[in-house]
């Protein structure tokens, strides 16, 4: 079994909708999901974590303090 997921909000993806309820192997379920917050769809499209923001910010502080200094 293939799921698709298709966000249905425009003209072309509910004709496809519609054409696939026609075919016999077809199986069509709506599917009701939590709307994503948007700290998941960020981290989704690749932004970094605190946690990797924070630890980035410390090792950066450390390399020119410790460049500083000598």
């Amino acid at each position: 079994m293939t799921t698709i997921t298709i966000d249905d909000n425009c003209a072309q993806a509910k004709q496809f909708i519609k054409y696939a309820c026609t075919l016999p192997f077809a199986k069509i379920e709506r599917r009701k999901t939590k709307p994503q917050s948007e700290w998941d769809k960020a981290i989704a499209e690749g932004a970094v974590t605190v946690d990797e923001f924070f630890d980035e910010v410390r090792h950066q502080i450390k390399d020119r303090y410790a460049n500083a200094v000598k």
